[in-house]
């Protein structure tokens, strides 16, 4: 069975003629292999990393598709009916044959055989952690099996050479469009690629796309996860310049902040005479542990408690915060805070690496840096 699909640029301005491929464009055939029916959404990604529903596929089963584009894209194969595989292509001018068995390993030239090898990898990953599950279950409970530490070896030498196999891909053909899936790989809750380890390769990948493949929307949508992940490793490198920076010794800095009522309070570099200054959270456990405690024996007159609430799963920072100092009866403290939780100016300028964290300013210079009240001299 052949069928059409109308994947030209024009039909990402919601138009489905197959006579405006050229023959410029390039035409490419994909072959759905085994028996398997279901529907596929067609789906392109955006500059910006969202994904465009461009077309609809009903797969009957061996089917075969002819695909045009004057651009290389990477295309997805979403399936919304059936028990069909999501499937990833890169598809352009040059691409000729493709071909997708029943499993969704992908064939057919460089690009794609690393699409299909990534799914195997993933796959087999899958069922050799499930293999290791069975064993752990089977021996729990007998203490002569001396086998169970040796799983864990064994978990770590192959998730090691995934790692390395992936990695390989990202130094040698860092100008792949297939390299940019290697962000989704986990193993485990861990990503297998670490940006902040691995940050020399994924810039060069980046650079040698956009060098590819200018102009391509796939790329940007990669250039913005890229820049996503520096911000946050370069921020990263500030907070622990400052922890080193913010020790005993050292003048106070200086913020200006609001307090929960949304005033703004400036405090002066060695403008604190005899203060403690709490870093804390609502969310916090063990931060709001120590502070009701302390507030249940000591006046918070001369304390100034920085609140770094803000995270963008809380439904309500403000609210949590403003909550938090009523409930542990800490309004007689100075409070203080940006809301802007992991990005908070807080977090930057102090080097906060822990909560709670704690420091004893004695006429503007921090004399202590402690991660609990115990630890404090208060006399």
């Amino acid at each position: 069975m052949l069928k059409r699909l109308s994947l030209c640029s024009a039909l990402l301005l919601g138009l489905t003629l197959w006579n405006a491929c050229t023959p410029e464009s390039g035409v490419s055939t994909i072959h759905f292999e085994g028996e398997q029916t279901g529907s596929y959404s067609v789906q392109l990604r955006n500059a910006d990393g969202t994904f465009t529903i461009v077309d609809t596929l009903e797969i009957q089963g061996n089917d075969v598709f002819e695909v045009g584009f004057d651009t290389t894209r990477m295309v997805s194969f979403v399936p919304f009916e059936g028990e069909l595989p999501v499937v990833h292509a890169v598809v352009g001018p040059t691409t000729t044959e493709l071909s997708v068995n029943r499993d969704g390993f992908l064939a057919g030239d460089t690009e794609n055989n690393w699409l299909g090898a990534q799914r195997k990898m993933q796959l087999d990953l899958l069922e050799f952690i499930d293999s290791l599950d069975v064993i752990r279950a089977t021996y729990q409970d007998s203490s002569t099996f001396k086998g169970l530490l040796s799983l864990d070896s064994a978990f770590y030498q192959y998730a090691e050479s995934y790692r390395k196999r992936v990695l390989d891909s990202l130094e040698s053909r860092p100008e792949l469009l297939a390299n940019m899936m290697l962000v989704y790989h986990r193993i485990g809750q861990n990503p297998v690629v670490d940006y902040i380890v691995d940050r020399t390769l994924f810039l060069a990948a980046r650079e040698a796309l956009e060098r590819t493949y200018p102009g391509s929307p796939d790329v940007a949508a990669f250039g913005l996860w890229v820049d996503e992940f520096e911000e946050s490793y370069q921020f990263s490198l500030g907070v622990q310049q400052a922890a080193i920076k913010f020790v005993p010794g050292h003048p106070f800095p200086e913020f200006t902040l609001e307090t929960p009522e949304g005033k703004l309070v400036h405090l002066p570099k060695l403008g604190l005479e005899n203060e403690i200054v709490a870093v804390w959270a609502s969310w916090c456990n063990e931060c709001r542990r120590e502070l009701k405690g302390y507030a249940q024996n000591h006046s918070l007159s001369n304390m100034t408690l920085l609140s770094i609430d803000g995270l963008p799963q809380q439904r309500s920072p403000l609210g949590e915060w403003y909550e938090a100092i009523q409930q542990d009866q800490l309004q007689n403290g100075r409070h203080l805070s940006d809301l802007k939780g992991s990005r908070s100016t807080i977090i930057s300028t102090l080097g906060v690496d822990e909560l709670p964290l704690y420091f004893k300013v004695e006429q503007g210079i921090i004399t202590q840096r402690v991660s609990s009240l115990a630890d404090l001299d208060l006399d």
